[in-house]
């Protein structure tokens, strides 16, 4: 292993993932944490990161390869994989997760090393990745300089006073639609070619070009020791995310103070608060919706996410 100039505690694996075409090789890079790693991929330059990005719940950072590996030709570029989700080994017990604070301290923790004295990356992340990002921007004004939110979750007030009540996570886990799926969720294929054709063109995963796919599923999954393959993210900690909701992320715009932009989908949003209500928070957000974009525009139409990417980074560099 070898560690890369400039930042402290950042552990940097040898060679790239031969299994990638040279457009989307990257570097895997592990930070020691509270009671284990964080991993993430890295693309370009190997100096403290000009862009940081968050991914959403279940997926991973190497999911994003197709978006974020083109950046690499001119920005430094490192995508991290969140506790419980992809190669990251920190502990994650479904029943000590009511709200997300445990993502923003890994989230400012791995941006402080990952800087080390250089100046603040930008923070992008997408739907809980968004919010988590906010939320760490808002607590540490100092990890980072810009945010790009894609679709974040922000819900009303109301939603995290009802989280809050005795048993609001348990009772949410319950009658969330998408955390009651989680719960359901297939953990074992025969192989990844056999959760590749299982997810193909369905679900969440419709309308997702197939290198996203191979991307999600490369990292997503591990080999089990009986043979076949095994999610990483386990049905219950997804749901445990997707139901754990006493932070109110939305209140976080109050109180950041770096340039922010929220990209924010036409259809089936996790934005739940208006731009009205989100602007109110923070005078000068800027909020852009995406014609015909569903929550995963990301993946659909990486144009616009990478063009307002590269605008970020350079009005703010």
């Amino acid at each position: 292993m070898t560690r890369s100039p400039g930042r402290r505690n950042v552990s940097v694996s040898p060679g790239r993932e031969a299994r990638y075409p040279a457009r989307m090789q990257f570097r895997r890079i592990r930070l020691p944490l509270r009671g284990g790693d964080m991993a993430g991929i890295a693309f370009g330059p190997d100096r403290p990161p000009d862009l940081v990005f968050l991914h959403a719940t279940g997926f991973n950072a190497r999911t994003y390869a197709p978006l974020l590996a083109p950046l690499g030709a001119q920005f430094a570029i490192v995508a991290l994989d969140q506790r419980g989700h992809g190669l990251s080994t920190l502990p994650a017990d479904p029943a000590k997760l009511d709200r997300w604070d445990i993502y923003v301290a890994d989230a400012v923790e791995a941006l402080a090393q990952l800087r080390g004295g250089a100046r603040a990356p930008v923070l992008c992340g997408h739907s809980m990745g968004g919010a988590v990002a906010l939320m760490a921007g808002a607590r540490t004004p100092a990890c980072t300089r810009a945010l790009v939110l894609l679709d974040p979750v922000l819900a009303p007030f109301a939603f995290a006073l009802a989280a809050r009540l005795p048993g609001g996570p348990q009772r949410l886990r319950r009658v969330i639609p998408i955390a009651a799926a989680a719960l359901r969720r297939r953990a074992s294929f025969p192989s990844e070619e056999a959760v590749l054709q299982a997810y193909r063109g369905r679900g969440a995963f419709r309308a997702w070009p197939e290198e996203f796919l191979q991307s999600y599923v490369a990292d997503g999954f591990a080999a089990a020791l009986e043979g076949g393959v095994t999610l990483r993210c386990a049905p219950a900690w997804e749901a445990a995310t997707f139901s754990g909701q006493r932070h109110f992320a939305a209140g976080a715009l109050s109180r950041v103070k770096a340039p922010t932009l929220i990209l924010r989908a036409e259809v089936g949003s996790t934005m739940r608060i208006t731009p009205d209500a989100a602007r109110r928070r923070k005078r000068d957000l800027e909020i852009e919706t995406v014609s015909g974009g569903t929550h995963f525009f990301p993946m659909e139409d990486r144009s616009i996410v990478r063009s307002r990417l590269i605008s970020a980074l350079e009005r703010s560099g």
